[in-house]
């Protein structure tokens, strides 16, 4: 279950694309006050996500913008929207809205489609991943990029996927693969502004094919589309939408 929160914007903005802190903060109090304070201390993978202010462009008084927030719990779904609409000053660092109206809406994937990347999908990975897949890095944990093959990219995404699933439904998530043809659209480096300074993150975009073929399937895809793909998806990456509707 997804709300689509529509906003105006107070004045006029330059698109921020180092947003995503500043947003998590927001969504974060709104979920405070819904009774969902214990997500800060959760060091798990997230059961929401969520778009970025989209379109993403310059914008100018009176401007319409977008935000979607997603989540396998139609209560968090509600309280969010209610948050936003409530204190409808939204302050996304320089980029300034006021929020006009939320309602909820439900995707559900298809007999077949296709589920495409709103924000970068962020993976990672460990030493030990490393050694079995053959790549050498000094680093404790590494970015997925290109260059590590797509073998690497899918057992991540589907590990973390089967993570996700086994957390929301306490049953085993079906065995992969998920989706039947995949595109890489582009690989990203994604800033994230901090207090302390700016993070980057090393991402990549997608268009992933699927066709159902069990009800287990159909749920773990429809998961999808309420936690996002990869990690970091409590940062605002990896948020995902049907074709149909990007």
């Amino acid at each position: 279950m997804r709300t689509l929160v529509k906003m105006t914007a107070r004045s006029d903005f330059a698109y921020d694309n180092t947003y995503n802190h500043r947003l998590q903060a927001r969504l974060y109090r709104d979920l405070d006050r819904a009774g969902y304070d214990e997500i800060h201390d959760d060091r798990g993978p997230k059961l929401f996500s969520y778009s970025n202010p989209f379109p993403p462009r310059n914008g100018i008084e009176g401007d319409d913008r977008r935000l979607l927030f997603a989540s396998t719990d139609p209560e968090m779904v509600t309280g969010v929207a209610y948050g936003l609409c409530s204190d409808s000053e939204l302050n996304i660092g320089e980029m300034p809205f006021e929020v006009c109206e939320a309602f909820t809406l439900d995707p559900a994937v298809q007999e077949r489609g296709e589920l495409v990347t709103g924000t970068p999908i962020v993976l990672r990975f460990g030493t030990e991943t490393a050694r079995k897949f053959g790549i050498d890095t000094e680093h404790e944990r590494t970015y997925w990029r290109p260059e590590h093959g797509m073998d690497l990219f899918f057992d991540r995404l589907y590990g973390n996927l089967q993570h996700k699933y086994q957390l929301a439904y306490d049953e085993p998530p079906p065995e992969p693969p998920y989706f039947t043809e995949y595109s890489l659209d582009r690989s990203v480096s994604k800033p994230v502004a901090y207090a302390d300074g700016d993070v980057t993150y090393i991402g990549s975009e997608w268009t992933f094919a699927y066709e159902v073929e069990s009800a287990s399937h159909r749920r773990i895809l429809n998961l999808a589309l309420d936690t996002g793909l990869g990690e970091l998806n409590g940062l605002g990456f990896g948020f995902v939408n049907r074709a149909e509707d990007a």
